[in-house]
C-alpha cells in the first residue's frame, strides 16, 4: 500500500506545528503552568516559614507565571 501523494501546503510538519498553537493546546498548557506557578508559591511560603532562602523558588514562580500568561494570551487570541 502506498502513501497518498502530498498536497501543496498540507505537509505533516505543518499539521504538527499548528497543533502546538491550537487554542486547546494553549489552554491545557496554560492550566498546567498556572498550577505549577501556584505550587511554586506554596514552596516559597514553606521556604519562608522554615527559614530557607527563597530566591530560587521565586525565580521558578516568575518563569512558570510568565509561561502561563503567555499561553493564556495565545489561547484567547487564537
Amino acid at each position: 500500500m502506498s502513501d497518498p501523494a502530498p498536497r501543496p501546503g498540507h505537509s505533516s510538519e505543518a499539521r504538527a506545528a499548528s497543533a502546538w498553537l491550537s487554542p486547546r493546546t494553549c489552554w491545557v498548557l496554560g492550566v498546567v503552568f498556572t498550577v505549577a506557578a501556584l505550587g511554586s508559591v506554596v514552596l516559597v511560603v514553606v521556604d519562608l516559614v522554615v527559614g530557607r532562602p527563597a530566591a530560587g523558588d521565586l525565580f521558578i514562580v516568575f518563569l512558570n507565571g510568565l509561561a502561563a500568561v503567555i499561553l493564556w494570551v495565545l489561547a484567547r487570541r487564537t
